[in-house]
């Protein structure tokens, strides 16, 4: 099958084949250029671009989200707490070579990529943590130690150490979608066969253009054009109509000459349909919208904003779910979160909208008695002002016991009112009648 291959390119260098037929071989498989079979590693995925597309969302969107640490109060209300060392690391450093936004894409990636996300957890003297390490999914193999039967981490050595034992108390572990809800499923494994059909495409692509020329259109001439005239007509277009300033202008061809534009063949479209296909794949395995990895064919204005909103409700609010309960149980003593404390995702950043669609959010919790005017700053990330912890309301909107006892004091006080007036027409009626006698 090889040598059919070779065969029919050298054909075609030689002029003996077409364009079209080194096309439909491949879709047929007679041509195809195959990627090894079996596992596929990090690299290998992150070739594709719909791979590294997705992934490379999923991680810039997740880390560019801050995680805060709160404590509850009593009355059930909560505070924003800076008295633990889960804070400093989370928004400060993880430790002392990487910032939080690139631990939690280093995280992420081999989330992503492997199913799981292990970081070493790093602790002073005092068994405090202080900080977290992590490594690439390659490197950590999961199992149980066949005494104790439990979890054990076997870290491969790198550049910076030597390989060792980890156990579960030492490390942050994130599982992504799991089977034993332990040691999470990898994505690129078991889409292994649409990661290499994708790559078999790219890599067919450059192939065929690196060996061919495939100009936009000829000319075309009654009879045989003479050397001179070639030669002629060769200086001219190198002249007058090549580069960007000369873009644009008529074409004058003499002896009857034409310009004949290709258009696309069948089997570029075939060949183009079926490479959007496997983006497409790959984006919903990671449930990423298109728009978002550069496939703006089906995408509007109007459904972008729909689409956008879909990603953080139904593809980024699982992670955040996921990571906030694991940062919880691992990253907190048993003792902190009986005091209250817990770590939660902040998305508001995500759902934030344009400007307009702010306001007009503010508006509605301003006027209805839900947010105040530090409030809605405090979103906006500016500072408090003097008067602006006050909330205020419409006055028809009131609890329904206030409204009746209202309507009783409003009934009261009519009558009142009432028994007044008819007093001071008598009194009026008394005097009159004395000033006339």
């Amino acid at each position: 099958m090889k040598d059919i291959g070779i065969i029919r390119m050298v054909k075609n260098m030689l002029g003996g084949g077409s364009r079209e037929d080194e096309i439909q071989a491949f879709m047929l498989g007679d041509d195809i250029v195959r990627i090894p079979a079996g596992s596929v590693s990090s690299t290998t995925a992150l070739k594709y671009s719909a791979v590294f597309s997705c992934v490379r969302v999923l991680g810039e969107t997740f880390a560019s989200v801050p995680f805060n640490l709160y404590r509850k109060r009593e009355d059930g209300d909560r505070d924003i707490a800076n008295d633990l060392a889960i804070h400093d690391i989370l928004h400060h450093a993880p430790n002392d070579e990487m910032s939080p936004f690139n631990w939690k894409i280093a995280m992420m990636m081999a989330l992503n990529l492997g199913g799981n996300g292990v970081s070493e957890r790093l602790v002073n003297r005092r068994g405090e943590l202080v900080g977290l390490y992590p490594y690439q999914w390659q490197q950590v193999n999961i199992c149980r130690d066949p005494t104790t039967k439990k979890l054990q981490y076997k870290i491969s050595s790198t550049s910076r150490e030597e390989a060792r034992t980890l156990e579960r108390a030492q490390v942050f572990h994130v599982p992504g979608m799991s089977l034993d809800g332990i040691v999470g499923l990898s994505p690129i494994q078991f889409a292994s066969q649409a990661i290499r059909l994708g790559l078999s495409y790219e890599k067919f692509g450059v192939r065929l253009y690196e060996n061919g020329a495939f100009p936009s259109g000829a000319f075309s001439f009654e009879g045989v054009l003479g050397k001179e005239a070639f030669d002629r007509l060769k200086k001219d277009l190198a002249k007058n109509y090549q580069g960007a300033k000369n873009a644009g202008i008529p074409m004058l061809l003499e002896g009857g000459g034409k310009f004949v534009p290709f258009q696309i063949s069948p089997a570029d479209a075939q060949l183009i349909e079926s490479k959007l296909f496997q983006i497409r794949d790959i984006a919903r395995l990671y449930r990423v919208p298109l728009h978002l990895i550069g496939d703006l064919e089906r995408s509007t204005n109007n459904n972008i904003e729909h689409q956008s909103l879909e990603f953080v409700m139904y593809t980024m609010l699982p992670w955040f779910k996921l990571w906030e309960e694991n940062i919880n149980a691992q990253l907190l003593t048993r003792e902190e979160r009986r005091a209250g404390y817990f770590v939660e995702a902040n998305m508001m950043g995500l759902l934030r909208g344009d400007a307009k669609s702010r306001a007009e959010a503010y508006s509605i919790g301003r006027l209805n008695g839900w947010l105040s005017i530090n409030d809605i700053r405090r979103l906006e990330n500016l500072n408090r002002v003097e008067g602006g912890d006050e909330y205020i309301q419409p006055l028809n909107y009131i609890n329904i016991k206030l409204a009746d006892q209202y309507h009783l004091n409003k009934t009261s006080s009519g009558q009142q009112q009432g028994q007044m007036q008819a007093m001071a027409e008598e009194i009026y009626k008394m005097i009159t009648e004395r000033g006339a006698a």
